[in-house]
């Protein structure tokens, strides 16, 4: 039976009065979406809609092509229909959920198929949503999605830097808020150390010896580094633990 699209009205206040936006914004930016939908015009609205919450998010009509921007981009939540042509939502996600246990995955449709709900409650789906979706219920499984990605993942991926700044580690990308931030591979390698070892002090020759390997590098050098890294994200990301070495941000020393 065809969509209404009148219906398709995720912009509604009554829809989303309930929500705190605050907190919602908080837990969906650093993460990334990928959302596939044939329909044009729904698919259209719901990127924009999705776009005020996420930090990135990959929209695509078909499995096949969300099969390559999944390899490409390795989203954190998936946002998927399952009446797609050729390869079916449901298919394309059973084929994700093989090797991948991390993502989350809610699926949209049409139809209330028993069949097909009997298979998402195989694939460990965080939420089915039939259509039309309204902005309320859309935010609600993103939500509970997000709430699910971060007790799977934590200390696994997402690692919050703190004043906003996170680093995700399955996609190699810091981020502050909806910005993307570039790193430098010495930076980067850097900041993974420290992540690796978060909580720890490390030491000025601990770093030389692993980091910078046979290169000779002196400990004005690792200052510098470490500025470029302060520069980049806040003052306090790496502590400086005087006479010893330093230490990855802790929250607990906000």
């Amino acid at each position: 039976m065809p969509i209404d699209k009148k219906v398709y009205n995720i912009h509604k206040k009554e829809n989303i009065i309930t929500m705190n936006h605050h907190s919602l914004l908080e837990k969906l930016q650093p993460l990334h979406l990928l959302y596939v939908e044939d329909d044009i015009e729904v698919r259209s609205q719901i990127y924009e809609f999705l776009k005020r919450y996420f930090s990135s998010v990959e929209e695509t009509s078909s499995a096949e092509e969300a099969m390559f921007l999944f390899g490409q981009k390795k989203p954190d939540i998936m946002l998927i229909d399952i009446n797609l042509p050729g390869e079916n939502g449901l298919s394309f996600a059973q084929n994700i959920r093989r090797e991948h246990h991390d993502v989350r995955i809610i699926v949209s449709t049409a139809y209330t198929d028993k069949e097909f709900l009997l298979t998402a409650i195989e694939l460990e789906l965080t939420r089915y949503l039939i259509k039309p979706v309204t902005g309320a219920k859309l935010l609600e499984a993103l939500e509970k999605a997000s709430d699910e990605y971060a007790l799977i993942c934590k200390k696994e991926h997402l690692v919050d830097l703190g004043m906003g700044f996170y680093y995700n580690r399955k996609q190699r990308v810091l981020r502050k808020e909806k910005r993307e931030l570039s790193l430098r591979p010495k930076e980067m390698q850097l900041l993974e150390y420290f992540i690796q070892h978060d909580a720890e002090i490390i030491a000025y020759d601990i770093l030389e010896y692993n980091i910078w390997k046979e290169d000779i590098m002196s400990r004005d050098a690792i200052r510098s580094q470490i500025r470029n890294l302060r520069k980049k994200t806040h003052s306090k990301i790496i502590e400086n633990i005087s006479g010893i070495g330093y230490r990855l941000y802790q929250k607990e020393s906000k």
